[in-house]
């Protein structure tokens, strides 16, 4: 069954914190967490999931090359969704009953932010103009089909080229 890393990492976390509450602040507050980074709870969990789903399949040797993003976007929302979860709204405030049960919740949002960034419904509202466009100041990313039918990625240099078309170019708007 594909829960295995699910139900591992939430052992774990429970042994290690008691207080769902402090285990939620720890993963906002710590990068180094282990629920972050390469080898973390997250991505592995991500990984899992995504090799079960096969709409998704394409995603799951990809997880490394947008977690940076998603965990960054993560860290920052952390406090958010846990003081709201603390006035008795949203689902982590369900969650916050064990720190298995928030674990569990935080995994499955990190797969679900993790499809959200491939999801026209959220375009606008995911940033993702600083991690392509400001990394690549004066480069287009492209993508151009091969001759065996597979997207290629192809940065050129195009000094006069406006920001925002590159940022419609990466979402396939123009």
């Amino acid at each position: 069954m594909y829960m295995h890393s699910k139900n591992l990492y939430a052992s774990l976390f429970a042994k290690k914190w008691r207080d769902p509450i402090l285990f939620v602040q720890d993963v906002a507050n710590r990068a180094e967490h282990p629920f972050w980074g390469s080898g973390g709870a997250g991505r592995e969990f991500a990984r899992e999931i995504l090799k079960n789903d096969a709409k998704w399949i394409w995603l799951r040797d990809r997880v490394d090359d947008f977690a940076n993003l998603i965990e960054h976007r993560m860290r920052l929302k952390l406090n958010k969704w846990l003081f709201r979860a603390l006035l008795d709204c949203g689902g982590l405030s369900k969650k916050l009953c064990s720190t298995e049960e928030a674990s569990k919740w935080l995994m499955d949002r990190y797969v679900a932010e993790l499809k959200n960034l491939f999801d026209k419904k959220y375009k606008n509202s995911i940033d993702i103009h600083h991690v392509f466009i400001e990394g690549y100041e004066d480069e287009k990313t492209v993508s151009e089909p091969t001759e065996c039918g597979n997207t290629q990625l192809v940065l050129f240099d195009d000094p006069k080229q406006d920001q925002h078309e590159n940022y419609n170019t990466i979402w396939g708007v123009i």
